[in-house]
């Protein structure tokens, strides 16, 4: 396809991709099918050749399966028929996907959930959706220690190789999050995949330069292809982002810039949901490769805001993704919005508004029953009862 999109290697899998991806996950943030399709037509006339998307990825929440405009959206559903109303794609897309498939009949189930969704059929060339040819990554979502034994003792990976010699997926991959370092070494040490998504942005470095091991560069040394998401550090940021720009003195564009400076990244995953944040991410991705000096510039600003992000809900949506919670809480914007209340406080701006919104919430966070079920669902492991108390007596 026509893009002027720079294009980098997928690992050792003898493709290129888009070195500016779209993260599909935040289209379900939109109000109608029609507005969903006109962005994701869109980003595929920009020559995107990656989109990463999760059949979790639904309107799906605590309080209904409809977003705040009472419409049903999946993002699996929407991405595929994008596709597959198109007839001028002339190359393969990639699309990743993701379950929650930590045993065998589980990924199976999930796996056929998804494959519907998508409308992937396979030919005896390949992979298709219409007339589109595609490359089908297919992810174990969320690996971390309390999951990857059961993994390993299931073994649903030796049958994920079977499927994929089969032909049912092109690539495997999985998905980690900030504090798996040794579950992360361990999957990739497997050699069983050939793709992961890992967490990477300028206010958090623990994966990899600021960890002992660098997982982004373990992961490249063992051929895989590395997709970064929360490249802006998940979806809270975006709330609190004026106040963290304002201190840190620096914007999207300089992040962006910071992520694709990292020679080992394949692509860099970006929620925008609309035509001019995405444009905004495809033009500082063609400005010039930050130097090394300029990279450490914006560390040391980012050192400046970052302990205030440590330990918040980023409002990623995951744990309401296998989760409802039983009393009707809204707790993950609940702890978001308290999230917002925290980092503006500690930088120095007025939080009275976050108490007036939070007046709004019913059932309120001193609800809870601290059930703990949320717990092992969020894949920043948060205590999120206790969050739900520290909400209630700051914002009530």
């Amino acid at each position: 396809m026509q893009t002027k999109i720079k294009r980098r290697p997928f690992g050792n899998t003898g493709i290129s991709v888009s070195e500016v991806s779209l993260g599909a996950m935040n289209v379900r943030q939109l109000p109608d099918h029609a507005s969903v399709q006109r962005f994701l037509n869109a980003v595929l006339d920009q020559g995107v050749n990656l989109i990463d998307t999760a059949r979790s990825y639904t309107t799906k929440d605590s309080r209904s399966t409809k977003n705040d405009s009472g419409v049903f959206i999946s993002s699996e559903d929407m991405v595929a028929k994008a596709i597959a109303a198109r007839e001028d794609i002339d190359e393969p897309i990639v699309i990743v996907t993701k379950g929650h498939g930590y045993d065998i009949e589980t990924f199976d189930t999930h796996f056929a959930e998804s494959i519907e969704m998508l409308q992937i059929r396979k030919e005896a060339d390949g992979l298709y959706i219409g007339k589109t040819k595609v490359y089908l990554v297919y992810f174990l979502h969320g690996i971390k220690a309390d999951r990857w034994q059961p993994i390993l003792d299931s073994g649903v990976i030796e049958h994920a190789k079977k499927r994929q010699a089969n032909g049912d997926f092109t690539w495997f991959g999985f998905s980690s999050h900030y504090g798996d370092d040794e579950v992360i070494k361990a999957a990739i040490d497997t050699g069983a995949f050939q793709v992961c998504e890992l967490p990477y942005n300028v206010y958090n470095l623990s994966l990899a330069e600021e960890a002992p091991l660098d997982m982004i560069k373990y992961a490249y040394d063992h051929g895989l292809g590395i997709i970064d998401m929360k490249a802006f550090n998940g979806n809270g940021t975006t709330a609190i982002f004026p106040q963290l720009a304002n201190y840190a003195g620096f914007g999207y564009d300089e992040m962006l810039r910071f992520c694709l400076a990292n020679p080992y990244i394949s692509t860099v995953d970006v929620g925008a949901v609309n035509m001019e944040q995405f444009n905004a991410d495809i033009e500082a991705a063609l400005l010039p490769t930050l130097t090394s000096e300029e990279r450490d510039e914006l560390v040391q600003k980012a050192k400046r805001v970052s302990p205030y992000l440590k330990s918040i809900c980023r409002e990623c949506m995951h744990c309401v993704e296998e989760f409802a919670c039983p009393v009707g809480i809204d707790f993950p914007r609940i702890l978001g919005l308290h999230g917002r209340y925290t980092v503006s406080g500690g930088l120095g701006f007025d939080t009275s508004d976050f108490r007036n919104q939070y007046a709004a919430f019913n059932p309120a966070a001193d609800a809870c029953i601290a059930c703990g079920g949320c717990i092992t669902w969020c894949e920043y492991h948060l205590d999120i009862p206790e969050m739900m108390q520290k909400a209630a007596a700051d914002l009530g």
